[in-house]
């Protein structure tokens, strides 16, 4: 496979896992605030915080008002993180690569596009706009597998799954970070404590993990076991574990695949390290902010290895 192709394939999971982040977080986040007591004021601007999109917005935006944030979020052109130009650029990586994919997976991409841009005023009404997220979620996860269900685990699919694992711990890490400092801000009240659970199911909810909790953890829900059990999960696939176990698994199987070994291994010694941690606290920051930047290393390797590869021994 040339590295072109491959990297066109590895970013076409990796917008595709983004698209359906984003449309889940912007849909979570609308029906919590009929969860919430109306003391508290729910916060739009998260978004833009978990998505690291605060400088973009800052540019472009005077007021952080729920208007703003989901059209910088959702149907912004020129923001390259928005789900709409995510899609414009996992559709684009499926056309230059059709003759490696099954031909339903350009029809589908196509068609959420032209779906998408033919409702983009949705976006515009909270009611129409949750409506629209719903298919775009649920026609994402139809993309992930219809893939994995008619696809050889070849190359190609193993970039897929590389790009996929990847974006998915990247995410969840962003969301423990700034989910959790959202949820120690509101500094609720004594008699208003169990909206802290409240709050606690709606990051699980934002990173589809409240079902797999729940059967897990048959208790109250506790901030501590929410951060272990999406870092250390060996089994539920949003959890950072997880996916780094993928991303070995992965790549073994490809060219020179076993130089990722020190970054992996790192990885997976930082996740598995045994520590409580304070939600909301700069120690849970520093920490998610290392892994984080260990994310970023492996996904510079992956340009060394693969798609822009150098002498590699």
């Amino acid at each position: 496979m040339l590295s072109k192709v491959a990297e066109r394939v590895y970013w076409l999971a990796r917008y595709m896992e983004r698209v359906e982040n984003t449309a889940r977080l912007a849909r979570i986040h609308s029906q919590l605030m009929f969860d919430l007591p109306k003391s508290i004021k729910l916060n739009w601007y998260t978004l833009v915080q978990i998505t690291s999109n605060e400088d973009y917005f800052e540019q472009f935006y005077d007021v952080k008002t729920e208007k703003n944030c989901m059209k910088m979020l959702l149907c912004d052109p020129d923001n390259p993180a928005s789900l709409i130009a995510s899609l414009w650029w996992a559709r684009e990586n499926t056309r230059t690569t059709r003759d490696i994919l099954p031909r339903e997976a350009w029809i589908h991409i196509n068609e959420l596009y032209l779906m998408v841009k033919d409702r983009e005023e949705d976006f515009k009404t909270r009611s129409k706009r949750n409506e629209l997220l719903k298919e775009i979620i649920r026609s994402c996860q139809a993309w992930s597998g219809m893939l994995a269900g008619t696809m050889s685990q070849n190359d190609t699919y193993r970039f897929i799954k590389l790009g996929m694992s990847i974006e998915r711990a990247d995410m969840t890490s962003r969301l423990l970070d700034v989910g959790g400092l959202f949820i120690a801000q509101e500094a609720l009240p004594d008699e208003e404590h169990a909206f802290y659970s409240v709050l606690w199911a709606h990051l699980l909810k934002s990173s589809s993990a409240y079902f797999m909790y729940r059967q897990k953890f048959q208790t109250e829900i506790s901030g501590q076991q929410v951060i272990d059990f999406l870092i250390q999960d060996e089994d539920f696939a949003r959890a950072l574990l997880f996916n780094i176990g993928i991303i070995e698994h992965t790549a073994l199987k490809l060219p020179h695949g076993d130089n990722l070994n020190p970054q992996i291994e790192a990885l997976k010694a930082a996740l598995l390290q045994s520590k409580d941690y304070q939600v909301g606290s700069l120690d849970l920051h520093n920490y998610l902010d290392r892994i984080q930047i260990k994310l970023s290393a492996l996904h510079s390797e992956f340009y060394h290895l693969w798609f822009n590869p150098k002498e590699v021994a």
